[in-house]
C-alpha cells in the first residue's frame, strides 16, 4: 500500500501575524484581522479512476483524561483567525461522527468515512470538524494543533486505483478552539487546541479542524454509431440503419490499446469510465463492406469519421465529466467487379429499400443510341427502378419493355467492371435499333423485328444471369441479397 503525504495550505498571513501560543493576556483582536486571511478548503484531486475507501481522523493528545470525546461536522464557514465562540454560535450538527477516547497521551484514531465521502459526493459543504467533551466536562484534554512544532492534526484517505490501495494524509489546514468563559477572543494562532472544562467553575471549550477534502476526478466516454450508408454519401440519412456486430477499438494517442466491444443490435457502441486523456476509434470493417467517405457535410455528429484506408478516428481530447457520442462510421456493400448481376440486384440496389444506392453513380445511361430520335435515357435511380421493373415503359409482355430491362442491367455490370466481349454485338444492334424504336412501337413490329428484340433480350438475360460472359457474381442471390 502506498502512502503520501499531503501538505497543508500555508497562508502568508500566518507569517504575517506570527506563530506561537496564544497568550490568555494577548488576545487577538477579531476587528483587525483583514478579511483576506479567510481560509477556505480546496479540492485535492484524487486520479481518476479511483475508488474511495475510507478516512480516519487522527490527533495527538499532549493530555488526556481518557473520556470520550465526541466528533461531530460543522455547519457553517469558519476563519482561524476571526472564529471565536461568539461568532461561532454553536454552527455544529448535533449528530455524533464519531466517538474516541485515549488511555494516555499520543495518537487517537476515529472513524470519518462516511462524513468525508459525504463532503466529496457534495452532500455537505466541507466546513470542517468540532471536537467535544460531552460527558465530563472537566478535566480537559490538550492536543497539538497544526502550528505546533510536530504531530498535527490529520486526516488519512485511503482510495485503491487499479487493485492498488493509497492512503494519503491530510494535515489540517486551519484549527483553532473556541472558550465559552472568553467568548469574544480567538485562539486561532495558539498551538494547542483544547476540549472540556480546566475545573468544575470553568466553562466549555471546543476544538475546531478543518481540512481539505479529495475529490476524485470525473471519467470520461466516448461513443457512437455504425451505420449502413446506403447511398454512400458519408452522412447520415433519415432511414439508414445502424450495423450490429461490429468490432470497435479504443486506443490512447500512443497506440495502447484500451478496450474492444461490438455494436450493439442498433449499431451503437460506448466507451465509458475512461481517465482523462486522448484517445481515438479504430472501427474494424466487416467483410464485404467498405467505409463511407469520412467527413462528409457540415455537422460533425452526422458523418463518418472512420479513415477510409484505416479505419481509425483521429485524436480526440476527452475532457473530465465529458461524454462525445460524435464518433460514427459509415459502411456500405460494394459490388463485386469483374462479375454480373441480375437485373433484380440492380432493382433492390436502387436506394429505396435496406441495400446501398449501387446504380445513382453509373448514370446516366442511353437505351439505345446516345441522342436518338427513340432513345431513352436513364438520368436517376427512380427512373432505373421503373426501367427493371417492366411496368411504366410497358408491361413484361411487351418486348421492348424486357429489351430496355435486360439493356439496362448489362450495361450496369459493364460500368460496374464486367467484360462485355461476348455481348458487345448484341449491345450494339440492340442500341441502334432502340435509337428508332421505343416501346410503343412493338405492336407495330414484323414478326421479324419481334424476334430480333427477343433473341437480343435474351442474350443479355444470360449474360446478367451469368451463363455467358464472365459469370455471375455468386455472392448475390436472384433477388440481390447476399446469400
Amino acid at each position: 500500500m502506498k502512502r503520501l503525504v499531503t501538505l497543508a495550505l500555508v497562508m502568508t498571513v500566518l507569517a504575517f501575524f506570527g506563530w506561537g501560543c496564544q497568550d490568555d493576556s494577548n488576545p487577538l483582536n477579531v476587528e483587525n484581522v483583514p478579511l483576506s486571511t479567510q481560509l477556505t478548503a480546496p479540492k485535492l484531486m484524487l486520479p481518476s479512476g479511483a475508488v474511495f475507501e475510507s478516512a480516519t481522523l487522527n490527533i495527538y493528545l499532549k493530555e488526556t483524561i481518557n473520556q470520550p470525546i465526541d466528533v461531530h461536522r460543522i455547519t457553517s464557514d469558519w476563519n482561524e483567525l476571526t472564529v471565536t465562540w461568539a461568532n461561532f454560535g454553536g454552527a455544529f450538527d448535533a449528530s455524533v461522527e464519531g466517538t474516541f477516547s485515549a488511555p494516555i497521551p499520543g495518537w487517537a484514531m476515529v472513524d470519518v468515512t462516511a462524513l468525508v465521502q459525504a463532503w466529496m459526493n457534495g452532500t455537505y459543504d466541507n466546513f470542517g470538524l468540532l471536537l467535544d467533551q460531552g460527558t465530563l466536562n472537566y478535566p480537559r484534554h490538550i492536543y497539538y494543533s497544526k502550528d505546533a512544532p510536530s504531530n498535527h492534526p490529520y486526516i488519512e484517505v485511503c482510495y485503491t486505483l487499479d487493485g492498488v490501495e493509497t492512503c494519503e494524509q491530510i494535515v489540517a489546514m486551519g484549527d483553532s478552539y473556541i472558550y465559552e468563559l472568553v467568548p469574544d477572543r480567538n485562539n486561532g494562532r495558539d498551538s494547542l487546541l483544547y476540549t472540556g472544562w480546566i475545573g468544575p467553575n470553568d466553562l466549555e471549550k471546543q476544538a475546531l479542524l478543518k481540512f481539505e477534502m479529495p475529490e476524485i476526478e470525473e471519467l470520461a466516454a466516448i461513443g457512437d454509431f455504425v451505420w449502413h450508408d446506403m447511398n454512400m454519401n458519408g452522412i447520415q440519412d433519415d432511414g439508414e440503419p445502424g450495423v450490429p456486430g461490429v468490432t470497435v477499438n479504443l486506443y490512447d494517442c500512443q497506440d495502447v490499446l484500451i478496450g474492444t466491444m461490438m455494436t450493439d443490435a442498433n449499431g451503437y457502441y460506448l466507451f465509458d469510465n475512461l481517465i482523462p486523456g486522448d484517445y481515438y476509434v479504430e472501427f474494424i470493417l466487416p467483410n464485404g463492406y467498405s467505409f463511407s467517405p469520412q467527413d462528409q457535410g457540415m455537422d460533425d455528429a452526422m458523418d463518418s469519421d472512420a479513415d477510409v484506408t484505416t479505419g481509425k478516428t483521429i485524436c480526440t481530447n476527452l475532457e473530465p465529466g465529458e461524454t462525445d457520442l460524435t464518433w460514427d462510421a459509415g459502411i456500405w456493400v460494394p459490388v463485386q467487379e469483374g462479375c454480373t448481376l441480375t437485373i433484380g440486384y440492380w432493382k433492390t440496389h436502387a436506394g429505396f429499400g435496406p441495400q446501398d444506392d449501387m446504380v445513382t453513380q453509373f448514370l446516366p445511361i442511353w437505351l439505345g443510341t446516345a441522342g436518338g430520335t427513340k432513345s431513352l435515357q436513364v438520368t436517376n435511380a427512380a427512373m432505373a427502378v421503373a426501367v427493371l421493373e417492366m411496368k411504366t415503359y410497358g408491361t413484361n409482355n411487351n418486348g421492348i419493355t424486357k429489351l430496355y430491362a435486360q439493356l439496362l442491367g448489362a450495361k450496369l455490370n459493364i460500368a460496374n467492371g464486367a467484360d462485355y466481349d461476348d455481348v458487345a454485338a448484341t449491345m450494339a444492334a440492340a442500341d441502334a435499333f432502340l435509337a428508332t424504336h421505343d416501346w410503343t412501337s412493338w405492336e407495330t413490329l414484323s414478326r421479324a423485328n419481334k424476334n430480333l428484340v427477343g433473341s437480343w433480350q435474351s442474350t443479355l438475360d444470360n449474360y446478367n444471369n451469368g451463363l455467358i460472359g464472365p459469370g455471375h457474381c455468386n455472392e448475390f442471390d436472384d433477388d440481390g441479397y447476399t446469400e
